[in-house]
């Protein structure tokens, strides 16, 4: 029997700590002026991540078990790329870079990729590292490697994020990986994933096992946004460390569950988090069976894409998220008023080489609209106009404008 009630729903995972309340984040205010939490001022964060593998997540399993899962993942990857499509929800695709390669050979002793360190520790099978690696190409052996799914990915109209997830599926533990295995894994990867245009800025740490003694070498390394799992905490702010890493809270895993509807869980979590003003972030394996992405995914995705048309909530990768939030918080803003006339200086010593120039939302109280807002500065043409929405109910106006930009005019 099913559990269809969303109170009692809530209540189950209440008392399992998974509603835990944490407070929403702090204010960013200057003279009037409110940098919004998130983009457009939407009253939550949402971010998705999939954990693109293929057989490399697998290796332990039987080799015809392994290698179905590889085929169910290339089938599913399509599928879930048109859902997204239909609906406008970017995601976050955390990559294995093992499969940007076209192909690989053996190395002069026998073994695969001879110039990769391996894992101090490996109690999940005997033997090499690299033992399962086919040492062939794409063609023959596309359970390994799938560069025409990464160009797949990027034929999207959609600004997908496309992350790493290591190059050989390490696991980043304190027992199973060194800072010379985590360097050059995720150095691998880059060159990797150089020839494609990507730069990746999201990592998700393998098995879940959460690798953080390595975080300032992976800020070092140009990694902004880890996903973050927490049992007593699914709802929460993103999380700036002290390395500069931002760690987004991983709320649910998508699945399909016996005793209630997952959708309804999803609603029920995505309510709570546009009530508290909070992110809510789920991941999913492209390798689950094709049922999961139809009777689970598909829903929520529909879900959330009536939520962001409301604007309730702000559907964005993990790293443009972490680059959000890190503008937020190193923006400052003096302001000046001139009669009718506000003017905006801001300053914002994002390092813009890691997170780029985003956009951020400035909320602003006004007695009275605007007729025009102009900007200045490095990061807009010489007095260039903005859109913006001014709410007469709370005298609030609202637009976004580029963490360069010096200098706001508004008339």
């Amino acid at each position: 029997m099913r559990l269809k009630s969303g109170l009692a729903l809530k209540g189950v995972w209440r008392a399992k700590g998974q509603l835990r309340r944490e407070p929403a984040g702090s204010l960013r205010s200057f003279d009037g002026v409110e940098i919004a939490p998130f983009k457009n001022a939407a009253r939550a964060a949402v971010s998705i991540s999939a954990d693109l593998e293929l057989c490399w997540a697998w290796r332990e399993l039987p080799e015809a078990i392994c290698e179905q899962r590889a085929e169910v993942e290339r089938g599913n990857v399509p599928f879930i790329l048109n859902i997204l499509e239909q609906a406008g929800i970017p995601i976050t695709w955390a990559t294995v870079g093992h499969i940007f390669l076209e192909c690989c050979t053996r190395g002069a002793s026998g073994l695969a990729h001879p110039e990769m360190p391996r894992p101090p520790q490996n109690s999940r099978w005997k033997g090499d590292w690299y033992a399962h690696d086919p040492c062939l190409d794409v063609r023959s052996a596309p359970g390994w490697y799938a560069p025409d799914l990464i160009r797949l990915i990027q034929q999207s109209r959609l600004p997908h994020e496309i992350g790493i997830h290591s190059f050989s599926h390490i696991d980043f533990s304190t027992e199973t990986s060194t800072e010379e295995l985590v360097r050059m894994e995720i150095e691998t990867c880059i060159r990797a994933m150089k020839p494609f245009g990507v730069r990746p800025r999201s990592l998700v740490f393998c098995f879940n096992h959460m690798g953080y003694q390595h975080l300032d070498l992976l800020y070092q390394l140009g990694i902004i946004a880890v996903r973050h799992r927490d049992p007593n905490l699914r709802l929460a702010v993103p999380e700036r460390t002290a390395s500069g890493v931002y760690r987004i809270y991983e709320s649910m895993n998508l699945r399909l569950a016996r005793r209630y509807d997952y959708v309804d869980k999803a609603k029920i979590f995505i309510d709570e988090s546009i009530r508290r003003g909070v992110a809510y972030h789920l991941w999913f394996h492209p390798s689950d069976e094709r049922k999961v992405f139809v009777e689970a995914f598909a829903p929520i995705i529909r879900h959330l894409a009536a939520l962001q048309r409301s604007n309730k909530i702000w559907v964005t990768t993990m790293g443009q998220l972490a680059s959000y939030r890190e503008a937020r918080e190193q923006m400052r803003i003096r302001t000046d008023s001139r009669g009718q006339t506000a003017v905006l200086d801001l300053e914002c010593p994002l390092d813009r080489e890691r997170f780029g120039d985003p956009e951020v939302t400035l909320v602003v109280s006004r007695l009275r609209p605007p007729r025009l807002v102009m900007v200045s500065g490095p990061g807009a043409t010489e007095k260039a106009s903005l859109d913006f929405r001014f709410d007469e109910d709370h005298r609030t106006l609202t637009f976004d404008v580029r963490s360069s930009v010096s200098r706001v005019q508004i008339d």
